[in-house]
């Protein structure tokens, strides 16, 4: 990655074909001279790519290809630098968003594009039994059905081996079935996601990217304002990690996280089986205190969630916020676990865990955009990954300080490390720019 960041070059990337491959023609016809812009979407929600293409129509391709809604086509990028790769994905041209008339011979076409196996998933439904792990299970899910690979993840899931019944779902939406009830031991989320740097879908738990560091520790993002104000080329060295916009909005709602049970509550589930119940309390600061035994959040930080408010004498988190009553159904097959069955009342705390993380994590969420040239290599930095990001402090008295140091230059809440949740790669001319959504768990202390 970083031979490719050593010089300036005429143009960020390479669209080296685009070929369309209709039912209304013998052979396929690359329409490379013909696209004007690209823009492909990856989120770690989605185990498929999705996207757009405008595309200018001189030569009757509208009516010769007669766009049906089922061709598809194969996308092949180069990197321009020193160490050129090449990446093809494969999508279906799922519809068409708009058509404009630029002149009386001349039109745009906006055409929408979903990854290829997104389309093939939705043309079935699965009512299979498998058995096994939910990480194997996934996997037999899309290898039986999509002929998909899956990078199975590093850390493995709490969840014993279980036996589940597909109830008449998609494969995509039979995995989602079976990702949502994985965690790790202490609660941490499973993402089920596919990349533009990847050909196999990756199945990787919120801890391991939690503890995989920052690609880009050592030269973190900084977003400035004055250096965006230059005429600075955005392919040079000195460009690479600056943070053309920043954008945070909607943020820190801590009266939301309370109505969706994410701080604090009591939890009841009754086993209709043998009439029983558990209960137990959540509490998501004794989550974040175990985050922070466990380093999964670093001596360096700070939780994002505090809940030091007091009312009448107690703290937010020690009022029941939220009721959560669940009825399972256990020992349904003999020797082997069904999908919701838990032998511990600790096990099903798991999944209040699972739902806190995934909607604390947006709690201090962000949005950037930086230059493209990392993240069409190879290997992927995008998604799933870390990144280490600077955002100035707004105290103009530093400045003047000669002892203060570049640590008490960032505003702590929001530089820090983050783990980027979604991605937009825009393809415009010769400029490759990506919007990055990250989330985190802590801020700097």
């Amino acid at each position: 990655m970083s031979a490719s960041q050593q010089a300036p070059f005429a143009s960020d990337y390479k669209i080296v074909s685009f070929i369309v491959f209709s039912h209304s023609m013998d052979k396929p016809v690359n329409i490379v001279k013909h696209v004007a812009e690209i823009e492909i979407f990856e989120n770690i929600e989605y185990p498929y790519l999705t996207g757009n293409c405008v595309v200018k129509d001189d030569l009757r391709l509208s009516d010769t290809l007669f766009l049906n809604g089922t061709e598809y086509v194969e996308v092949t990028f180069e990197s321009q630098g020193e160490e050129g790769h090449i990446l093809t994905k494969t999508f279906t041209m799922a519809s068409g968003l708009d058509a404009i008339k630029t002149a009386d011979n001349t039109e745009v076409l906006t055409i929408n594009l979903v990854e290829s196996c997104y389309f093939h998933s939705n043309m079935m439904k699965i009512n299979n039994a498998y058995t096994g792990t939910p990480d194997v299970i996934i996997s037999k899910i899309l290898k039986d059905s999509l002929n998909l690979d899956v990078n199975l993840p590093t850390s493995l899931p709490f969840q014993k081996t279980m036996k589940i019944v597909i109830p008449f779902l998609t494969p995509f939406a039979a995995c989602e079935f079976v990702r949502e009830r994985m965690s790790t031991e202490i609660g941490l989320p499973y993402f089920l996601f596919a990349t533009m740097n990847t050909n196999n879908i990756n199945l990787v738990s919120f801890e391991d990217m939690l503890r995989t560091p920052a690609w880009n520790a050592k030269t973190p993002y900084v977003y400035s304002s004055s250096f965006n104000q230059k005429t600075s080329d955005p392919r040079k060295q000195d460009s690479i990690f600056n943070v053309a916009r920043y954008e945070s909005r909607n943020k820190n709602n801590v009266l939301s996280l309370m109505k969706s049970g994410s701080v604090a509550g009591s939890h009841a589930i009754t086993n209709m089986t043998t009439g029983q119940s558990a209960e137990y309390n959540f509490n998501v600061e004794e989550l974040f205190s175990d985050l922070v035994n466990l380093n999964i959040i670093n001596e360096d930080n700070n939780p994002i969630y505090s809940s030091n408010y007091f009312f009448l004498g107690k703290r937010m988190s020690e009022y029941n916020i939220k009721n959560v009553h669940r009825v399972v159904l256990n020992d349904t097959y003999n020797e082997v676990n069904n999908l919701n069955q838990e032998e511990t009342t600790a096990a099903f705390r798991l999944d209040a865990c699972n739902h806190a993380i995934r909607k604390m994590i947006f709690k201090n969420a962000i949005n950037i955009r930086v230059p493209g040239r990392p993240y069409l290599t190879g290997v992927n930095a995008s998604i799933g990954r870390q990144i280490a990001f600077v955002y100035p402090a707004n105290n103009t008295n530093l400045l003047s300080n000669s002892n203060v140091t570049d640590r008490d230059l960032q505003d702590k809440k929001r530089s820090g490390t983050y783990v980027i949740y979604s991605t937009r790669h825009s393809f415009v001319e010769t400029k490759h720019q990506i919007d990055l959504s990250c989330v985190k768990l802590g801020n700097p202390k």
